[in-house]
Formats: structure tokens, sequence, C-alpha cells
């Protein structure tokens, strides 16, 4: 299968490099580019993510007036994309390492768009 193969050429790249994901650009940002293995529906992919604020992401994108944070996940041309929106100023090192472990543990990851807690502007 075509996605094991990059699963496992993706795998030789993180050992050369020493890193448990490969980061696109530099922290902290309002929006950051990484890949990194995880598991969609049991099998392992390599999500090629957007991780960004929810301020970010709503300056770039037609949003309602209060926008929740949201996953969002893609598969184009057999390319596993996520998208993920904070509700934070910022992202670092730290935020960033949090998303993915809660990516790689949430089980019911699907394809779509999917909205979660708390929206970005409280009364």
């Amino acid at each position: 299968m075509k996605y094991m193969a990059e699963v496992e050429e993706f795998r030789d790249k993180l050992k050369s490099g020493g890193k448990p994901f490969l980061l696109r650009n530099r922290l902290p940002a309002v929006k950051v580019e990484l890949e990194f293995e995880g598991l969609l529906n049991g099998m392992p992919v390599v999500w090629h993510a957007c991780i960004r604020t929810v301020e970010d992401c709503s300056l770039n994108n037609q949003v309602s007036d209060d926008p929740k944070q949201f996953i969002k996940i893609e598969i184009i041309d057999g390319r596993h994309e996520l998208e993920v929106a904070l509700n934070l100023n910022v992202i670092d090192m730290a935020t960033l390492e949090r998303t993915i472990i809660m990516i790689r543990k949430y089980k019911r990851l699907q394809p779509g768009c999917h909205e979660y807690g708390a929206r970005s502007k409280t009364e």
C-alpha cells in the first residue's frame, strides 16, 4: 500500500533526524506546519498538519463572529491533512507537543471538521 511506504519512509526520516516530528517553521508562532505519525481508523498515517490559533484562522477564513476550536481532517490524493485551531494567543513547543498527544490519543478521528471546547470569546 502506498501510504505504508510513506509511513516507513517518514519513520526513517525521523530516525535519521533524531526528532519525534518534522517542524516546518519556527516557534512560537500563530501558525505552525509540521508532520508527525499517528493513527486514523487504527492504521498508521503521516499527518501533514497545520496547528494555528483561532484568531489566525479567522483572519484568513470566513468564520462565525465567535468561532470555536476545531479539528479538520481531509484525505487528499492519499495525503492525510490535519488542521487544528486552538483558542490561544500563540503556539509554542509545549502546546505543539500536547496537541500531537491529543491527536494520537483520540480514537474516533474521522474525516471532516469537528468543533470542540469553548468559543474564542467569552462574556
